[in-house]
Parts: C-alpha cells; structure tokens; sequence
C-alpha cells in the first residue's frame, strides 16, 4: 500500500488581510486594496517529492486484465437475451451492471457494451415504467427510477411522466405496492431522488419527485442510528447534488461507499443480487484505474509546479495564488490520460486569469488601469515603462503565457484558433474594466447592465474555449456559434453560485455591483434573504436547461467539448462552492479533496481469491 502524503499549512500562511500601501519605482507610495487571501498551499518541494508506484507497467497490465474479465463474466452474458445468473431480472442486471461502471468512472472501456445492454433495455421501457424483468408486466418504482436515470444519461430520450403511475389521485408519492421494490422502501425512494435530480425544464413531476424524496431520506436519515452501506449512500446524494458530483469526485466516493458493503452492492432483496466475485472484480478494476489516473496526474502536477516556481509573479503576493487548484478542475472534468495538454494548459491559464483578475479587481489603480486594459488587449510590450514594477512583470508574464497557450492552440487548430482566443481575451479585459469604471465612478448598473458584462467578466468564455482549443479534436468553422447557448448557461449558472458565496467578500473589497446588489435595488423592498432565494431558484433553471443541453443539445459537438463546459466548469464550481468560496479559501476542504482525487493513492481492496 502506498504511503498516504501529507501537506501542512502553517497559521501565518492562512487567511489574511493583505490591503497595504506600496512603495513605487518612483518612491511614492500608492494605497492599494488587496483581497483576505491565504498563500499559496502546495508548496514545489512537496509535489516534486510525491511517488506513486501506479505508474508502473505491472498495474496497467492486471487493469487490462481485470476488464477483459468484467466483459466476459458480466457484460458478454448480457449481450443477448441472457442473463449473468438465471433470474427473473434481466433488465435489472442490465442497469446494475451498466450503472456500476459509469458512477466508478471504468465505463470508458464498455463503451459498445453498454450501448448493447441499454438498447436491450429501452425496448421494454413504457409509459408504465419499466419492470425488474421482461417476464415481470409490472413496473416498479426502483427499477423505473433507476432506469429513467441510466437511461436520460445516456442519451435515450425518456418521459418523466411515468412517475405519475406512482402517485396517487391527490397527487402525493405512494409506496405501498405488492412485493414493494424488493422490499427495501428506503431505496427505492433513493433512487427516485437520483432520477429527480436529472431534470429538465418543465417537467414538473421531477421536482415534485424531488421534494417527496428529499424530505423522506432526511427525516430516514435523521432517525437512524445506524451506518449501513445504504445509510452512507443516502447522505452521500443529499450532501453532494448532481450537479456538483463531478466525474472523479464520483468516482472517489462510489469506491468508497461500495467497499463498505460488497456483498450489498448491486442487489434488490428478493429479487435479485449480482454474484459477489463479480462485484469485487469491477471494484478492483475501479481503485487500480483511479490510482494509476493519479499517478499521471502528479506527473502533471510537478510540470506546473516547476512552471510555477520558475514564473516571475510568484514572488507578488496581492493575487491568489491557485495553480493546483485551477488543474484539479480539468484533472476532474477530463481526467483521461489523452487530455494531459489540456489539464496543465488550463492551469496555466487559470494563473495569468487570477493575476489579471486581481489587478482588476482590487490592486491596480483607475488611472493605471485605463493603460493596462490597452497593453493586455493588444499586448502591446511598448507601453511597458509607464507601468509600476509589478504590473511589468504580470504584463509580461501573461503575455508569455498567453502566447504558448496560442501556440499549441494553432498546431491543432490553425490560425483561426489565434483569432477566437484574441475575441475572446478581448471581451473578458473589456468587462473587467466596465467593472472597474462603475467602482471608480460609484455607478449601480441595474441587473441587466450588471448581467450583460459579467457574463464576459465571469471568465467563463476564456477558461472554457482556450482548454477546449487544446484538445486533439476536429472542430466546426462555426463552432462558437454552436456552443453559445451552453456557454450562456454555464455563465449565468456559475454567475450566480460565485455571487451567492462571495458577496460579503465583495463588498469588502469596494465592489458595488454582484447579481444580489442589483436585483435588490431593481425590487425594492426584497431583503437579502428573498433574494438568496431567488437565485437559488434561478440557478436550479439555468441546471435543468444546462442538463438537457449537454445530454441532448448539438450532438455532433464531440463530448469532450461538451464536458470542458459542464464537467469541468459548471460541476467543478458546483463543487468548489459547495459551501464557500472554496476557491479563494482553499486551505480547508478544498485541500482535503485535493488530497484525496490527486494526492494520496485509494488503498486496494484485500483479495482472497485465486486469481
């Protein structure tokens, strides 16, 4: 087993006030604001000292067999009209197996298997429901929320409606049929909260579904006093909402959750239960790619450290320093081996936003900002010795920055590549200093004005098209036309989650313009609380439209794109802000999930068997 590593922070490093007054090259002395951001967590000589033995040759080899296991004794029974064990629930088998991989994060290697498996299965799928079984005519609500789920997920196109066969004529969830879901009423209901949370807008039932749901598991959870395998799922979903359970995230934590209890895993009491051994293979197969994921991803790691420690703004300390951070989003998002360009690419991006977005934000003056905005939008080099010395050395660290990142874009992409990163670069320096002008001129936007610009402002434009520009695959002429409408959801969605978190922070640091600012000077009368609200509501919207468009939207925009947007921004965020700013605080949880996702290895399982 290998060691489990460990970073400490030390309290001086944690969360300080860091407004002071500089000294400038001409002796003057400027006062400048500067956010309460700790220092930088992740220091070089601890990641160069991480060592994973996953990478190792021998590891890939027993995964590689490992699969080509799973697919014999658990997909290639199923291929036809067969069944793993004789039964009466071969649908049941279907989604078991096929929602196993997907939560572990192994479905990349079924890919055709699992097409195989849920066109078998959505045969049988009615406006009833579905059954356990194709011998079986009555559905059941486990198995029909079960494989609503899988199956919208997966691209099939399914109506919420047959949640109304489970209600009765006042409209309220009843659970009362005969043989009740296997016997287990707790997760049946578990499983229509999943199914609840894949919403798309409109569908009213699945918010009903999810109020029913949300109040029974909490009032379960609030009564038991036990720790059952299906008692840490419960709290598991409850805690951690679809949308912010992204796909490594989800992985980690379905290991987890599944070891507790293997022989539990994958069954429905009276009904049916995949044999252990298969359920122990799939697991194994889980935790070894998830390590070995890892191990290339400290690879990484240490070229950003290196990158970092060499760059010249490491020294300045009015900004926040995150590159770890910035790659655990795209390490979360795409996580494969083939996106490795992509992860440390956006890393690096995600430093110069952070430094461009401080200088903005807080530290840069009015009168140094109207020439600044200029050089950066033009990177115009000439305008340098106008400028204090730190802003020499952000400029052209991001110049540099921003140029390789150019450069790798156009060897995939051609020079058209160039051009939608300056469009793009351009938009976000105007926005950030619109920002700037209403702060130096005390100006409230209204919520439209304020909307308009912090879409651009957001970061979201840039953060999601630079990544996806690295990627090694075919892309439209008029591919920013075709991802405008999901590229507005995310921006909006995540608009919304920052502003919700950060608006305290915010008025702290002078800013006089956040969605809750405005939309309570546009509704007089609305208290903060009311206002809270409404965005919650709204964010939900913008979810269950951001949903239906990644799953259904333009589906010939290659999946990888798709999920630059929703995987790697939207959850990664979702995920972040789960609680606070868990960007510009990152010292606590957000340390911790770092070191579970890219640090320390998941330990292996103990097999007893013969393999």
């Amino acid at each position: 087993m290998a060691a489990v590593a460990t970073c400490q922070i030390s309290e001086n490093e944690k969360l300080v006030d860091r407004s002071c007054q500089i000294s400038e090259n001409d002796g003057q002395s400027v006062d400048r604001r500067m956010g309460k951001y700790h220092a930088n967590v992740w220091h070089d000589d601890f990641l160069q000292s991480l060592s994973s033995p996953y990478g190792e040759a021998s590891y890939r080899e027993r995964v590689e067999s490992l699969i080509e296991q799973i697919k014999e004794n658990a997909f290639n029974p199923l291929l036809g009209d067969g069944e793993i064990c004789p039964s009466s629930s071969d649908l049941l088998q279907r989604f078991f197996i096929v929602d196993a991989v997907q939560r572990l994060g192994i479905h990349r290697y079924f890919e055709k298997e699992i097409k195989v498996l849920l066109d078998y299965t959505y045969k049988y799928w009615n406006v009833n429901g579905i059954s356990w079984g194709t011998q079986n005519s009555t559905a059941d609500l486990r198995s029909t929320a079960l494989g609503f789920r899988i199956l919208r997920l997966n691209g099939y196109h399914v109506s919420p409606e047959v949640f109304r066969n489970f209600q009765d004529e006042n409209g309220q969830f009843v659970l009362t049929r005969p043989v009740e879901e296997g016997g287990n009423e707790l997760r049946s209901v578990l499983s229509l909260y999943q199914a609840a949370e894949i919403c798309f807008p409109g569908e009213t039932i699945l918010r009903e579904a999810k109020s029913f749901a949300s109040r029974y598991l909490q009032q379960t959870l609030g009564q038991s006093h036990e720790k059952s395998q299906l008692l840490t799922e419960v709290d598991y979903f409850l805690k951690f909402s679809w949308r912010s359970r992204n796909p490594r995230w989800e992985a980690w934590s379905s290991i987890q959750i599944f070891r507790q209890d293997v022989d539990s895993w994958m069954s429905m009491e009276g009904v049916y239960k995949i044999p252990n051994e298969i359920c122990q293979t799939i697991l194994e197969a889980a935790i070894l790619d998830f390590n070995i994921i890892q191990a290339q991803h400290q690879i990484e790691l240490k070229i950003i450290s290196k990158w970092w420690t060499e760059a010249s703004v490491n020294k300045l300390n009015f900004f926040r320093h995150r590159h770890v951070e910035y790659y655990l989003a795209y390490a979360c998002g795409l996580y494969e081996h083939e996106f490795s360009l992509t992860r440390v690419g956006y890393a690096k991006l995600g430093t110069i936003i952070t430094v461009i977005d401080d200088i903005f934000d807080t530290y840069g003056t009015y009168d140094e900002l109207i020439h600044f905005k200029e050089a950066v939008i033009n990177w115009d080099m000439s305008m340098m010795d106008r400028f204090p010395k730190f802003m020499q050395i952000c400029l052209q660290f991001t110049h540099e920055t921003y140029m390789e990142l150019a450069d790798e874009a156009e060897k995939i992409h051609g020079p058209r590549a160039r051009k939608w990163m300056q469009e793009y670069w351009t938009n976000l320096i105007l926005a950030e200093f619109k920002d700037v002008e209403w702060i130096a001129t005390d100006y409230r936007p209204t919520l439209d004005e304020y909307l308009k610009n912090a879409l651009d402002s957001s970061t979201v434009p840039v953060v999601t098209l630079f990544p996806m520009l690295l990627i090694n695959t075919s892309l439209p002429d008029d591919i920013l036309e075709r991802i405008k409408k999901i590229e507005l959801d995310v921006m909006l969605g995540c608009r919304l989650i920052d502003d919700c978190k950060d608006f305290q922070e915010q008025l702290e640091n002078g800013e006089n313009a956040s969605w809750l600012d405005c939309y309570i000077r546009d509704n007089p009368g609305t208290t903060m609380e009311q206002a809270l609200e409404h965005a919650s509501i709204l964010t939900e919207l913008h979810m269950e439209e951001l949903t239906k468009d990644f799953l259904f939207y333009e589906k010939d925009i290659p999946t990888c794109c798709k999920k630059v947007y929703f995987d790697c921004m939207y959850r990664w965020v979702a995920f972040l802000w789960r609680d606070i700013d868990g960007f510009s605080t990152s010292f606590k949880g957000t340390k911790d999930d770092i070191m579970k996702l890219l640090i320390n290895p998941i330990p292996l399982i103990s097999d007893k068997r013969n393999m």
